[in-house]
């Protein structure tokens, strides 16, 4: 896996904690306050990780193998 896959994947996970973290909190008008938009940053972000930790290595094989002659 690559780095920056690392990255982008531990910070999906820190969205996710964070979403937990914060919470949700009702005012004195009953309207609830969330962060709503960590959750849809964190999928994208562990997505993203995802797939560039997949690809990247996925792609220097491919090229070995095409190096080789294979």
């Amino acid at each position: 896996m690559t780095r920056l896959g690392i990255l982008l994947i531990l910070a999906g996970l820190g969205c996710f904690l964070a979403f937990h973290q914060i919470g949700a909190t009702l005012d004195t008008q009953e309207v609830l306050h969330e962060p709503f938009a960590l959750i849809p940053l964190g999928y994208l972000l562990l997505f993203a990780g995802a797939l560039l930790a997949l690809l990247v290595p996925l792609h220097s094989v491919l090229r070995r193998r095409a190096a080789k002659g294979e």
